[in-house]
């Protein structure tokens, strides 16, 4: 019985519905560990992950763990394409874009950082993603869709039974955005940058509230249930240039990740359906993952959006590198406008137990340490 109500909680909140239009089911700001298991990320986060993913895994911190900083870049394999177009000084030629027609390019930069304690957490962001679209050589534009978010996030986790917590993160974000046409005519002979910045307007600014709740279930296998609920609201921007940035709509998502450790080596599975309340197809939201994690190595693997995704992680003290490669579905199902991603990122932690002594002194000990 007293496992009743934390899952009513995590259930029902994950079935209401709403309609939605986008086509992609793109999150900004993903980590590469979590796009190499397939998008999953909710139910296993801990450390200053817990901060961005779920923040009621904040009351799972032990002692203290500081992201110094994450860079984590990610392009689409056809990025070298636009890339060597725009390198010359002389701008674009004609050619240059008739290579480019049937290609959507894409390109995302991330930078975080983050400071936790058991039950709070503080960090910041930097979110900048570019979607470029050549798909009509009749009608002679090119679609350009561009994000770049700057915020900082306050969190915090409210430990309501010693297996079940809340968590509330609030988040004041700056955001650059713009979505428009472009004639190809104005590309040739002109240098690309300009062109983007000068089509690209609107910014504004705006306050962003994230729910979650986390409940575990403990045994030979450690098995986490998560609800976690984006954007309650829908995020509005108040517009500082332009007519200002879209709404930013809501996101829920329920996850369960099961973990089992041998000895040196543990085994992370994971879940996830993501943006419940959109309309959509189904296999678009449907997230698995993976995780085989080694002393001082993860290998990793997923499903995401109807494509499989690898990755893998090497943890060196207090610096790790990772990379993964996964495909997002463009199309209004998965199938249809599959697009190949390479992504990669740098880390710099820092974990102490609650005495303050440093605990990674090796990667696998702080692994092990983020992950209860």
């Amino acid at each position: 019985m007293k496992y009743i109500l934390p899952l009513l909680i995590l259930f029902l909140t994950s079935f209401l519905s709403q309609p939605a239009f986008a086509i992609e089911l793109y999150q900004m700001g993903q980590s590469t560990r979590s796009v190499g298991m397939g998008g999953t990320a909710i139910a296993f986060a801990r450390g200053t992950d817990a901060l961005f993913n779920n923040p009621a895994a904040l009351a799972r911190v032990n002692g203290f763990s500081l992201n110094i900083i994450t860079f984590g870049p990610a392009v689409s394999t056809n990025a070298a394409d636009v890339a060597d177009s725009m390198s010359g000084s002389s701008g674009f030629t004609a050619s240059d874009v008739n290579n480019l027609y049937g290609k959507q390019i894409f390109s995302d930069v991330t930078g975080r950082t983050g400071v936790v304690i058991p039950y709070v957490g503080v960090g910041g962001y930097s979110n900048n993603t570019l979607l470029m679209s050549f798909n009509n050589p009749s009608f002679p534009t090119f679609n350009v869709d561009f994000t770049s978010d700057y915020a900082y996030v306050v969190g915090a986790a409210i430990p309501v039974t010693d297996n079940f917590s809340l968590g509330i993160a609030g988040r004041h974000v700056k955001r650059w955005q713009g979505n428009a046409d472009i004639l190809v005519s104005s590309l040739i002979g002109a240098n690309a940058r300009d062109v983007l910045e000068a089509n690209l307007l609107n910014k504004g600014k705006g306050n962003a509230i994230d729910l979650s709740a986390l409940y575990t279930f403990k045994g030979s296998w450690n098995i986490d249930v998560a609800t976690v609920w984006k954007d309650v609201g829908d995020t509005k921007f108040t517009p500082t240039q332009g007519v200002g940035p879209d709404r930013q709509e809501n996101n829920l998502i329920f996850g369960v990740a099961a973990e089992k450790e041998l000895g040196f080596i543990s085994w992370t599975n994971a879940l996830e359906y993501k943006f419940v309340r959109n309309s959509g197809d189904v296999t678009k939201k449907l997230h698995l993952g993976t995780e085989l994690s080694l002393p001082i190595i993860d290998i990793r693997a997923g499903y995401n959006q109807g494509y499989l995704s690898y990755g893998a992680g090497i943890d060196l003290w207090f610096l790790q590198l990772d990379v993964a490669k996964y495909t997002s579905e463009l199309g209004a199902t998965a199938g249809q406008t599959p697009n190949e991603r390479y992504q990669m990122s740098l880390s710099l932690n820092l974990d102490f137990d609650a005495s303050f002594k440093v605990t990674n002194t090796d990667g696998k000990k702080r692994r092990l340490q983020q992950r209860r």
